[in-house]
């Protein structure tokens, strides 16, 4: 008979190992996510408006900060588009985009920007991989629009370059409600994004107060002039009323630019006027001739079929595992292994493939994973009744599942317990779907034409040769005492009289060493109760 303790302490020992690789891989993104960002409550909201000849002066700077990009200014210039949904598969394929021109000694990447927005912590990552790039100028040009996380991935490219009609702002983080709606995400999360928008904003020369209006509607914003700033400055409504009154006096103009209550969205007039578009060019053609670039000699990369194929399947994974969790309850409820279980295989290796390609799943969670759907094939075809082998594989593949879906253990930042709170809500929402699919499966199969032929729709009766008489050795058992030398749960084992017999109960657990009675025998299924 197998060792149940010894199968559970083999797995927990995996289980150890995997989860120790998880955290030890995880690190490094926690060591590059926990920048020195500044303090959020250092902020000095008072920020000179920018000139029109800024962007002249930001290459300048650049030049200065990189001076072998100065002298090849024929450097090549790439264009890279940034389209519809920010997510996982978008932020990896950006990435292999941009490093495919640094290979080719890019001077100049445009990055085109048309998003309504999208995930949160694929914008971050998107937007961090961009302020990084060094010997490099970076430009967005939103030709419509670069709303919520596309405002983020703008703010930090060197330039904002803006077609006539296009529209930057509104990046407040939202979560869903228990009603179906959306509501605010709270200051925890609030306080990482503004930090975000501060940092690019002070690096890039946009203004800062301003951008932290695009995150938070509490921040009321002036644009005020004085004797000693005639050119003007923003500054928020708290620290205008905290001005003394010498101060007070010397302002000469006053004018509200954002209302509290309200986030900042701007259309491409209002940025120029505040400072973050640098130009409004009416398209591409017009940029390239603002940079002085040859249309000829700039190279557009797109996302490739396998990029749009991993963001699809992003997508769907959802679909994906309830319908893997119900092919695969078929499969373990079938005999020999057949198409159900093929296409549980199929779903599971296809939400994996799609995470690991986008960076998220690794080897550990496959394992993690294989190692539950292992432990529940251990805890249903060896091991009498379900007991903590099945528990702790159904945890395991809870916790694989998981896992797959994020790039962390355990949370560490307001956006890890966000995400691992939509992911957690994401599998609860799965595994219910699956249940009550296979509820329904279970009642109406028989009627399905498809289903019908895999369900035995006819009777083992004596017309057809059937018996169903006890069997004689074990008939006479009935009343017979005896010792459970396994837990029955509700299925086990009773020694009777140096017999050991496989028995079940009445539906009641019995522990082993407890004296039982056998009450019915039907067939060779041995009913006991507990005495």
């Amino acid at each position: 008979m197998m060792n149940h303790k010894k199968i559970c302490q083999a797995f927990l020992s995996i289980l150890f190992i995997l989860l120790s690789i998880r955290i030890l891989s995880a690190q490094e993104r926690d060591d590059v996510l926990q920048h020195n960002l500044p303090d959020d409550n250092t902020t000095n909201y008072n920020q000179v408006l920018s000139s029109q000849n800024e962007s002249a002066t930001k290459r300048e700077q650049f030049q200065n900060e990189f001076p072998s990009a100065e002298k090849n200014p024929r450097r090549p210039t790439y264009v890279i588009t940034i389209h519809r949904m920010i997510d996982g598969g978008l932020s990896s394929s950006i990435q292999r985009r941009v490093n495919s021109a640094k290979d080719e000694n890019a001077g100049l990447i445009i990055f085109d920007i048309d998003t309504f927005g999208g995930r949160l912590d694929a914008a971050m990552e998107i937007s961090e991989f961009i302020s990084d790039l060094k010997e490099v100028e970076t430009v967005a040009f939103i030709p419509h629009k670069a709303i919520s996380a596309g405002a983020l991935i703008a703010i930090s490219c060197n330039d904002i370059i803006m077609a006539p009609e296009a529209e930057l702002g509104d990046c407040e983080p939202i979560v869903p409600t228990a009603e179906g709606g959306y509501k605010s995400a709270g200051e925890k999360i609030q306080t990482v994004l503004r930090t975000k928008f501060r940092k690019f904003a002070e690096k890039n020369g946009y203004p800062v107060l301003l951008a932290e209006a695009m995150v938070t509607s509490e921040i009321e914003v002036y644009r005020i002039e004085t004797e000693e700033n005639p050119e003007g400055f923003y500054i928020s409504s708290k620290e205008l009323k905290e001005m003394n009154e010498e101060d007070q006096k010397k302002i000469k103009n006053k004018k509200l630019i954002v209302e509290e209550g309200k986030l900042l969205t701007m259309h491409t007039r209002e940025a120029f006027e505040f400072g973050f578009a640098r130009h409004i060019v009416d398209d591409r053609e017009a940029l390239f001739a603002l940079y002085e670039v040859n249309k000829s000699e700039v190279t557009t990369l797109e996302t490739n079929w396998s990029e749009e194929m991993v963001r699809f399947l992003e997508k769907i994974a959802p679909v994906l595992l309830t319908i893997g969790i119900i092919a695969i309850y078929i499969e373990f409820n079938s005999p020999g292994f057949g198409i159900p279980g093929l296409i549980g295989i199929t779903c599971f290796a296809t939400i994996f493939l799609s995470k690991y390609l986008v960076g998220l799943a690794e080897a550990p969670e496959i394992l993690i994973f294989f190692a539950g759907i292992a432990l529940i094939a251990v805890e249903i075809f060896l091991i009498p009744g379900f007991g903590i082998t099945g528990i702790a594989g159904i945890l395991l593949v809870f916790a694989g599942l998981i896992l797959s879906f994020q790039d962390f253990t355990f949370p560490s930042t307001p956006s890890d317990s966000e995400m691992l709170r939509k992911n957690l809500l994401m599998m609860i929402g799965s595994f219910l779907t699956s249940a009550l699919v296979i509820v329904l499966l279970l009642r109406y199969m028989p009627g399905i034409p498809i289903f019908n032929r895999l369900i035995l729709r006819t009777s083992e009766t004596p017309d057809y040769g059937f018996k169903n008489d006890s069997m004689p050795a074990y008939s006479a058992l009935v009343g017979t005492k005896g010792i459970a030398i396994t837990p029955l749960r509700p299925s086990g084992r009773v020694d009777v009289g140096e017999r050991i017999l496989d028995v079940v109960t009445q539906g009641d657990f019995i522990d082993k060493g407890q004296g039982v009675e056998i009450v019915k025998v039907e067939g060779n299924r041995i009913v006991v109760k507990s005495v």
